[in-house]
C-alpha cells in the first residue's frame, strides 16, 4: 500500500518513529514504524523515478536523486524545497551528505560525481568524470576529505575538497558496486555487489589492500551497513536474508 512500483530506498527519520520509502513510481510515502501504516497521502514530484534517497545528518532535510538527473529536498512533513537542482545529463543513482551537513555529493549514470554546499546548492567540485559508467555508490569519509564511489566493478576514493583521485579505480569486485561504507574511524571501507561483500583495509592515498577473504552469501548483494559501534556489519540482497557478521580488526 502507498507505491506503485519498486520501492528502491527508506530512511529512518530521527524520531524513531517514521520512515520514509521511495519507489520508481516517483513518489515517495511517510509510515508509521508502530502501526504500519502510511501517513497522510504520498508524496509527489516532477521527474520521474527517484533512485537515490539521503536524510541529512540533523534529520531534517531529505535529498532524493531523480531519473531526469534532477536533485529535490524534502522537509519531514512532505513539503518539497521550491529549488530544484540540476546539471546532471542522465539519472541521480546516488548520494551522500557529509558528515556535517554542509554539502551533498550526487552520483550519476553518466559517470559523474558533482560536491554542491547544502544550503546554496552551488557546485563547488565537479563534474569528476569518474570513467566508472554508473556511479551506483557514494560514502563520505568520517574526515569529510575523502569520497568513495562505487561503480561498475570498481571503486574509486577521491579528494572531496579538489575531485582528485587519491585510489583506485579498484577492479575485480563484481559488475556493479550497489553500497559501500566507511566505518565510523575511517580505517576500513566495506563495498557490496552483486559477486560479494568485500572488506578493505585503506592504508593511505597510494595503497590500497584487501583485508581477509570476502563476505560471500547466496545471490547478490546489495546494500551494505555498520552498527553505531563498528562491531557489526549487516549485508542484504536478493536472497531474501538480512546477514549480520562480527568485525574484527
Amino acid at each position: 500500500e502507498g507505491h506503485q512500483g519498486d520501492i528502491w530506498s527508506f530512511v529512518f527519520l530521527h524520531d524513531n518513529v517514521h520512515i520514509v520509502s521511495s519507489s520508481w513510481d516517483g513518489t515517495m510515502c511517510k509510515w508509521d514504524c508502530v502501526t504500519g501504516l502510511l501517513v497522510g497521502e504520498s508524496w509527489k514530484g516532477d521527474g520521474g523515478r527517484i533512485l537515490a534517497l539521503e536524510l541529512s545528518p540533523d534529520g531534517r532535510t531529505m535529498a532524493c536523486g531523480r531519473e531526469d538527473g534532477s536533485v529535490q529536498r524534502w522537509n519531514a512533513d512532505g513539503k518539497m524545497s521550491k529549488r530544484v537542482w540540476t546539471g546532471h545529463s542522465k539519472a541521480v543513482r546516488s548520494l551522500s551528505w557529509s558528515p556535517g551537513g554542509s554539502h551533498l555529493a550526487s552520483g550519476c549514470e553518466d559517470g559523474t560525481i558533482l560536491i554542491r554546499k547544502a544550503k546554496s546548492g552551488e557546485v563547488v567540485v565537479g563534474p569528476i568524470e569518474t570513467e566508472q559508467n554508473w556511479v551506483c555508490s557514494l560514502a563520505y569519509s568520517p574526515s569529510e576529505d575523502r569520497i568513495a564511489s562505487g561503480g561498475k566493478n570498481n571503486i574509486c576514493i577521491w579528494n572531496s575538497n579538489t575531485g582528485k583521485l587519491l585510489v583506485g579505480p579498484i577492479k575485480g569486485l563484481g559488475s556493479v558496486v550497489t553500497s559501500i561504507v566507511w566505518s565510523s574511524d575511517g580505517s576500513k571501507l566495506y563495498s557490496a555487489s552483486d559477486d560479494f561483500a568485500r572488506v578493505a583495509q585503506l592504508w593511505d592515498t597510494e595503497t590500497y589492500e584487501p583485508l581477509g577473504h570476502p563476505f560471500r552469501q547466496d545471490g547478490d548483494t546489495y546494500f551494505v551497513s555498520f552498527s553505531p559501534d563498528g562491531r557489526y556489519l549487516a549485508c542484504g540482497g536478493n536472497d531474501n536474508k538480512v546477514t549480520l557478521w562480527v568485525v574484527h580488526d
